[in-house]
């Protein structure tokens, strides 16, 4: 993950280090200036394998981020009920790209 290009309906892809397709919960977590930006769910996780993770942003989420600081990602995923094991990523930095018209187009 090198730059999220704001006003983009940018695709995001995770390489996992275990195989998350049979988690039951799943938040990945956008930050910066420690706050949550935006989080992405499991029902928004558009394609997950063995070794990956994909979500799809919005323009209204990439838009919400400033281009003057890095983006910080963290994924936790649970397995089970409320006693099924629960996982956590390291944090993954991004730069955010500028755009010059502001706005969704």
């Amino acid at each position: 993950m090198s730059e999220i290009g704001r006003g983009t309906t940018a695709l995001n892809s995770f390489k996992t280090s275990c195989d998350l397709r049979n988690a039951t919960v799943m938040y990945i977590t956008y930050v910066q200036d420690d706050r949550v930006v935006f989080e992405k769910t499991l029902a928004d996780v558009t394609e997950i394998t063995e070794e990956k993770v994909v979500v799809q942003l919005t323009q209204e989420d990439t838009l919400l981020l400033n281009s003057d600081m890095k983006v910080e990602v963290q994924i936790r995923a649970g397995f089970g009920g409320d006693n099924g094991a629960r996982l956590i990523s390291n944090i993954f930095k991004a730069d955010v790209g500028r755009i010059l018209k502001e706005g969704a187009i």
